[in-house]
């Protein structure tokens, strides 16, 4: 059945439906109506002159609907498989960085974690600017409230592990605690602090640190002050500190710039960076808080009303402290604004130089590293109008080439390009002879794609046809060397965890006494000689069975 006659067999209901390409979900959207909605694809009217629908009619294949009971389910529904599927037509919401959240696994005994990639089941919190703030916090909550941090297998381990003995964890694997207990104690009250109610846990560690000190206990009481004081220096190195009992997000846009400025417990703990397809507030707003499934709190300042059925008063400010925080979020977006406009100039001006059919909004961008031809890897990133697309980065393990860059890039090319389609450029960390070995992966499984590289000397430009020198202050060299260092970073990170696994592994191998067991459980627990150095005597020590075999470890590392 064609995809004309599916859409005038739709009923005259409210509900939800998905075109479908090969084996990928192409668009998804909601409608009161479906049949007069889906009918609306099929005719001559102005609707169909939009590029986006006529690109869409092409590649469609097949076509789906859901019918739903009114208009509100449809609106969560579309939501739901648009988070789920993220569909290649949709207007989707794009993170300028890969933003880290706390997540809290749905079980008996939930496990706390940082993640950056969600799921539809977990329960999430964030999203956080500063990785290093969220760990530090997390470290610090976990000496208070003691909630499970380490991915054991609760149904076959019986004995606590060293967090238990540092008093960081209240060991549900032990069957000492049962779940609604350790919810109360732990899971709760984290909840509340990620939420904005802060004061809850100042007051907590204040009223421990008291009742210490007067038992003469001044080893705990110095511990719960040092906690108090950590916490609350973390949070007011953020910059702007408020009235604790705020708790707000401030949203400001340029365009189709934003800018959330996350405010919990009166301290602002993010600044995130956004852009979409649409410069109306309200798609903004369905997209973070409906689609993203983002933390949702009591109050959203935006410059005007918006009237979307959230939970949330959405409105201005109502005093001069919130005036000055949308003044910020706004500031900011403008500056977001700025930057993406010159990007766009950049590859404005990139298609020109490489006599490029369109401008190259998507940009792949590969490296390699290795240690004298050993573990070799490779980096992929992807760009999309200047800016990075984290969550679609890759890295690539590359065991049948040694010491040879060109070789390693024409298989990363092979192995990325036979799976995905090719983007606009393909862009390689190096000269001529790079760019022609990936010009020969992609010849290899007959596909086409304009590939560029830069070299490192005088960062020449080179294509297939050749060099090109522009001055180095250039848009294009600037823009193809953010490209070159992200790549780069990319794939030397990895390279760094690779070698320092290697590593901890051969130093292993040369204690005897550490058997094929002692071993993986080191490997399961550390990935590198600095978390071992970092590691106590007493925490290695539980983990080997023996302070003796402890001992030595340390003294090898």
């Amino acid at each position: 059945m064609d995809l004309r006659r599916k859409a005038e067999l739709a009923p005259n209901k409210p509900g939800v439906y998905i075109f479908y390409g090969d084996k990928e979900y192409l668009y998804i959207g909601k409608a009161k109506d479906l049949r007069r909605r889906l009918m609306t694809y099929f005719s001559d009217s102005s609707h169909r002159k939009n590029a986006k629908v006529q690109a869409l009619m092409k590649e469609a294949l097949e076509l789906d609907y859901l019918v739903v009971s009114n208009e509100k389910e449809a609106l969560l529904l579309e939501a739901s498989l648009i988070f789920q599927h993220k569909p290649k037509y949709n207007v989707m919401l794009k993170e300028s960085e890969y933003y880290p959240y706390v997540e809290i696994t749905k079980e008996d005994f939930p496990l706390v974690r940082i993640v950056r990639k969600r799921s539809l089941e977990g329960e999430y919190h964030g999203p956080y600017t500063n990785i290093t703030l969220l760990r530090n916090l997390l470290d610090y909550l976990q000496q208070v409230y003691q909630f499970r941090t380490c991915e054991r297998d609760l149904k076959r381990v019986k004995k606590p592990c060293a967090e238990y003995h540092l008093h960081r964890c209240l060991a549900p694997c032990s069957s000492g605690i049962d779940p609604e207990t350790y919810v109360n104690l732990s899971i709760e009250p984290l909840r509340r602090f990620l939420k904005g109610e802060t004061r809850e846990t100042f007051k907590l560690l204040e009223e421990k640190m008291k009742k210490h000190a007067s038992m003469l206990d001044f080893e705990n009481a110095a511990k719960y002050r040092d906690l108090l004081l950590n916490l609350q220096r973390l949070l007011e190195n953020q910059g702007v500190v408020l009235e604790p009992w705020r708790n707000l997000d401030v949203i400001g846009n340029n365009g189709r710039c934003y800018v959330v400025l996350r405010v919990r417990g009166g301290n602002i703990v993010a600044k995130l960076n956004y852009s979409l397809d649409s410069t109306r507030i309200e798609n903004f707003l369905f997209h973070y808080y409906v689609v993203n499934r983002n933390e949702l709190p009591e109050l959203v300042l935006t410059r005007r009303p918006v009237k979307l059925k959230l939970q949330a008063q959405i409105r201005p400010p109502a005093d001069e402290t919130e005036a000055e925080l949308l003044r910020k979020a706004l500031e900011n977006a403008q500056l977001s604004a700025q930057k993406l406009e010159l990007s766009i100039k950049a590859l404005e001006q990139l298609k020109e130089l490489l006599k490029l059919q369109n401008v190259p909004r998507t940009i792949d961008g590969i490296d390699v590293a290795h240690l004298q031809g050993q573990l070799t890897v490779a980096s992929l990133v992807v760009f999309k109008d200047g800016l990075p697309i984290k969550s679609l980065y890759r890295h690539y393990k590359l065991q049948s080439v040694a010491n040879d860059d060109p070789a390693a890039i024409r298989e990363v090319v092979k192995r990325r390009y036979s799976k995905h389609q090719t983007p606009d450029l393909v862009f390689v960390d190096g000269g001529i002879a790079q760019v022609r070995a990936a010009f020969d992966g992609l010849r290899e499984i007959k596909k086409e794609c304009a590939v560029v590289g830069l070299a490192k000397a005088e960062e020449t430009v080179c294509t297939n046809e050749g060099e090109m020198s522009l001055p180095k202050d250039h848009p294009v060299i600037r823009l193809l060397v953010v490209i070159r260092d992200e790549a780069h970073r990319f794939a030397n990170t990895f390279h760094q965890k690779l070698r320092d696994k290697y590593l901890l592994e051969s130093i292993i191998e040369t204690i005897p006494m550490i058997g094929p067991k002692r071993r993986k459980k080191l490997l399961q627990k550390f990935s590198s000689l600095q978390q071992i150095r970092e590691a106590s005597i007493e925490e290695l020590a539980k983990i080997l069975g023996s302070e003796r075999l402890a001992k030595l470890l340390v003294s090898k590392v």
